[in-house]
């Protein structure tokens, strides 16, 4: 039987196209056998006794579903190629999005137990997914968005337990939704040992800084109350606002205050953050008074502290995440408002601001730092967190101490002043106003508990002499020698005045009899009359004295202390009327 040659090249052509998708479908099958398993494929993390804290980012693969629409079961069948590695793709605006996250674990320990922490008290929400050994799916949420109440293991940021000692791998999820603040804290897995340890090390690191702050609010408002001082009052609200936004960033906020009602979370962070600008606005503006150097600038400053509240109240109204990044370029503002003020200041070398520069210094570090990571610049961590406690604890106490300070001398000035307005600048003796006040308190203490007392006034008489002869410099030398010699001779309880150009007062408070006033007066008249080289041509202090006495059953009622002293004073500069008496009595 003869074939056709047409149908035997046809039977050629049919072989060869059937062997050529045979080879195509084994190409493909190839292909698809060695492609699915490095798309599905992760590395897993090992979790046995020894571990105790893992990190999980180099296994960790991400998706960002942009919708907010996928389900796990969805999420679940998104492995061919479509999950990335996380390699330092943080911090991730995710603003409406959702961060899908996913790694493999596998626990070889049958007694461990493991948690999933997200360090980030401020994170909106996250959840965790695995399926169990019957394949249904375990799902734990926590996020300070969510009442405490839903929260898988109560805390200050998200826990989940991971599954039970399986002994073969698991497929984790981690879904992430952070609606303002960009996310930039990656997973990690922790022993249970491990976690009991580092919470415990929070609460006493978080414990030791809020009940020093406790302190420092209390010293700085008891000095407030103290010494009326406004900046004090500034300086501990300042500390409690700026705590009360710590306890909220930190979560214990949220844990212990507010468990139940998650919308306080970021109200509180925005109010408690924006008032404490304010509040260290105002703090340096009354401690600097920038209004000194420039009206305009104090106005910009004034102008900062009542916006900054405003825009927090503004937020809570409409809070997007562009109203989010109008509250840092406000807080950016205070801010620089706060480095043009000290650094005025310091430019015109105030030295109360000088001590604001060095308080103020960390805290300002730490507000840039929290401006980059709100802005996404940097990741959250230790110094964009822990910074802000650190900066705290070393700032405040020396803004304490430069207020003290300057409080201190304040005082001191106003007790020099004082002390200026009832003292004699020349011979530092009391004035005056000084004797005549005890002289009063004398004359009815006298009257009343019959204690006699003695009140000498002393004329340097040969003053006028020197001046004219001398010059004023030798007549201000005979004043303070003058002095010199009476306080010498006078007694501790005595008081001593100078109470004209040339006349002192000595007041002897009783009981003082008439020949204990007479002995004193004679000594100072002897006193006077010695020759001192410290005045030219060795000239002698001539002194004249007037002496009264006030005794037992003599009446107060002759007059006022200030007409008595007057009296006495006209008395003393007529003596020198050529009797040669250096001392008179006088009936007082």
């Amino acid at each position: 039987m003869h074939h056709h040659p047409k149908h035997r090249s046809d039977t050629r052509s049919s072989r060869l196209a059937d062997a050529c998708r045979g080879l195509w479908c084994l190409i493909a099958l190839a292909t698809l056998l060695i492609a699915q398993p490095a798309a599905a494929q992760l590395k897993s993390v090992a979790l046995d006794a020894e571990s105790q804290a893992v990190r999980i980012d180099p296994p960790l693969e991400f998706l960002v579903d942009g919708s907010n629409s996928f389900t796990i079961d969805q999420i679940e069948l998104q492995d061919a190629g479509v999950f990335k590695p996380l390699d330092k793709r943080l911090p991730l605006v995710l603003g409406g999005s959702s961060l899908w996250m996913r790694f493999d674990a596998s626990i070889a320990s049958p007694a461990a137990r493991w948690r999933l922490a997200i360090p980030m008290p401020t994170l909106d929400e996250a959840t965790l997914y695995y399926r169990n050994l019957s394949g249904q799916w375990v799902v734990q949420q926590a996020g300070d968005h969510l009442p405490r109440s839903v929260w898988s293991q109560r805390g200050r940021y998200p826990v989940f337990e991971l599954a039970a000692d399986t002994r073969q791998t698991v497929r984790y999820y981690i879904q992430v939704r952070q609606l303002r603040m960009p996310y930039s804290v990656p997973p990690q897995i922790l022993s249970d040992a491990e976690y009991i340890e580092s919470r415990q090390n929070e609460q006493m690191l978080l414990g030791i800084y809020f009940g020093f702050v406790a302190v420092m609010v209390a010293l700085a408002a008891f000095n407030a109350a103290s010494y009326r001082d406004l900046a004090f009052g500034l300086l501990a609200l300042q500390m409690l606002l700026f705590a009360c936004a710590q306890a909220v960033s930190s979560g214990l906020a949220g844990l212990y205050a507010w468990p139940q009602s998650p919308q306080l979370n970021d109200a509180g962070a925005v109010m408690f953050n924006l008032c404490s600008a304010s509040i260290s606005l105002w703090f340096a503006r009354a401690v600097c008074t920038p209004m000194r150097y420039s009206r305009y600038f104090d106005l910009v400053m004034l102008g900062l502290i009542y916006a900054m509240p405003l825009a927090g109240v503004a937020d809570l109204v409409y809070s997007t995440h562009a109203s989010f990044i109008l509250l840092n370029i406000a807080v950016g503002a205070a801010v620089a408002a706060l480095l043009v003020g000290i650094g005025i200041g310091l430019y015109e070398r105030d030295r109360d601001t000088r001590w604001v520069a060095l308080g103020f210094s960390p805290l300002l570090l730490t507000a840039l730092i929290l401006l980059a990571r709100n802005l996404g610049a940097i990741s959250s961590g230790f110094w964009a967190d822990g910074s802000r406690i650190l900066a705290a604890m070393v700032g405040s106490p020396i803004l304490f101490y430069g207020l003290w300070r300057r409080v201190s001398q304040s005082r001191n000035l106003s007790a020099r002043t004082t002390a200026l307005r009832n003292t004699d600048p020349l011979t530092g003796l009391y004035g005056a106003k000084v004797l005549t006040a005890k002289l009063r308190k004398s004359l009815a203490t006298g009257e009343r508990y019959q204690l006699p007392f003695a009140l000498l006034v002393i004329n340097l008489a040969n003053l006028a002499g020197l001046q004219k002869q001398h010059g004023r410099e030798t007549a201000d030398r005979a004043m303070v020698m003058a002095a010199s010699c009476i306080q010498g001779i006078a007694h501790a309880t005595d008081t001593l005045a100078r109470v004209g150009d040339a006349q002192f007062a000595l007041l002897m408070e009783g009981p003082v009899d008439p020949d204990s006033a007479n002995d004193v007066a004679t000594k100072i008249l002897a006193s006077g009359l010695r020759p001192s080289r410290q005045l030219p041509d060795a000239e002698p202090l001539m002194f004249h004295i007037a002496v009264g006495h006030m005794g037992r059953g003599t009446s107060a009622a002759g007059g006022k202390a200030e007409n008595r002293l007057a009296d006495m004073l006209q008395t003393v500069k007529t003596m020198d009327d050529g009797s040669g008496k250096a001392i008179r009595q006088v009936r007082f």
